[in-house]
């Protein structure tokens, strides 16, 4: 039996996926999603943009949540998505597992380390994808998309770059390796 907790945040999550917010919109226009490709959704936050990609394509998608409970309901939402509890710096997936990744939230945790682990978990070929605003006020703790890039190229991606989409925009970097995968861009949603 649902708690009343429980099921407010089913139907909230329900109707969220059509209102994806900004930083959201910007990895999910410049991501090459295709169809049944293993996804990962590094801030999974309310499941919006998982629950978004289950309605569009046939995909096996997993998530990184700050809460068990959360990670539980967005889990069942989702039809047993592998959504779990976890921290950005200790992704609990094995070496070359997903062929994109997808980060529309603030990186928590040391970027590099961060970046490292993203790196490891992908499979040759495939795709990182992470919003940032398209400007940021001087002063702000988060790294400049300059600096991000560049510590992305450090960390072993190629074909590093940056592109807009209204507020916010995406940067977009590939592992090395596989190369017959096609890397289209997608049409907007």
């Amino acid at each position: 039996m649902l708690t009343k907790t429980q099921t407010a945040g089913r139907l909230a999550l329900l109707g969220a996926h059509r209102r994806l917010k900004s930083a959201m919109r910007a990895c999910v226009n410049w991501a090459s999603i295709e169809e049944h490709d293993k996804v990962l959704d590094m801030a999974c936050g309310d499941g919006r943009m998982l629950a978004y990609l289950n309605d569009q394509l046939r995909l096996t998608l997993c998530g990184i949540c700050d809460q068990a409970d959360q990670a539980r309901t967005i889990s069942e939402m989702l039809g047993g998505a592998d959504v779990i509890p976890g921290r950005m710096e200790d992704i609990p997936w094995r070496n070359d597992t997903f062929d994109t990744v997808l980060l529309s939230a603030q990186m928590k945790g040391e970027p590099r380390r961060v970046l490292e682990e993203t790196f490891r978990v992908m499979r040759p070929g495939a795709e990182f994808v992470m919003s940032m605003p398209v400007w940021q006020a001087p002063g702000e703790n988060e790294m400049d998309r300059r600096e991000m890039m560049r510590l992305m190229q450090e960390t072993g991606f190629r074909e590093v770059s940056f592109r807009t989409t209204g507020l916010y925009g995406a940067i977009v970097g590939w592992k090395p390796g596989r190369l017959e995968r096609e890397r289209s861009l997608p049409g907007k949603p």
